[in-house]
């Protein structure tokens, strides 16, 4: 839960595992085509770009294991099952839950609480779905108004549990998803 985890940052190292250790680039658009069908039609197309190998393959492989393991058995299990392929077996879904209740305190000089003011509060999954797809979700409240709020990292899990409907969907017809609720 700290402020410095940015979610591009977690969704970066989520894409490392998926792809073995791997640091693929970051890309936004796959492609550009403009003036179809007429004299100036042009089109830009992504061309493919080597990784560089930031983990050890074995290493990602054993913190893959990990994260599947908090979906199957951990506080992400409300995911468990929740993405099934065509063949009606699950697809597997794996991620890092953390809640983060920001505070800044201050101590006397024999360690009491002397006061402690909220910050902000965020729920955050950083996830990955099958062998292809992961990313992070987080909720974020802002200032003393996160003093308000008491939800913890089971609200970003039960958004991408939510999402599962139209996530089933990027999935090909090789791997034809449902979402189970």
């Amino acid at each position: 839960g700290s402020s410095a985890d940015r979610p591009t940052a977690l969704a970066e190292l989520m894409g490392i595992i998926v792809n073995t250790g791997i640091r693929r680039p970051t890309v936004r658009v796959q492609s550009l085509h403009f003036a179809e069908k007429t004299p100036n039609e042009t089109r830009f197309e992504r061309r493919a770009q080597g990784g560089e190998q930031v983990l050890l393959p074995e290493v990602a492989v054993v913190a893959r294991r990990a994260l599947l393991d908090v979906v199957q058995n951990g506080t992400a299990k409300r995911l468990r099952d929740s993405l099934v392929g065509a063949d009606g077996n699950a697809i597997e879904i794996g991620g890092k839950t953390g809640t983060g209740d920001h505070r800044f305190d201050t101590y006397g000089a024999h360690g009491q609480l002397l006061s402690s003011r909220v910050v902000n509060r965020s729920a955050t999954f950083m996830f990955i779905l099958g062998d292809r797809y992961f990313g992070t979700l987080v909720a974020y409240v802002p200032g003393e108004e996160a003093a308000k709020y008491h939800f913890t990292s089971a609200l970003a899990t039960q958004i991408l549990k939510n999402l599962m409907p139209t996530l089933a969907s990027l999935f090909d017809s090789s791997t034809q998803a449902t979402a189970c609720h």
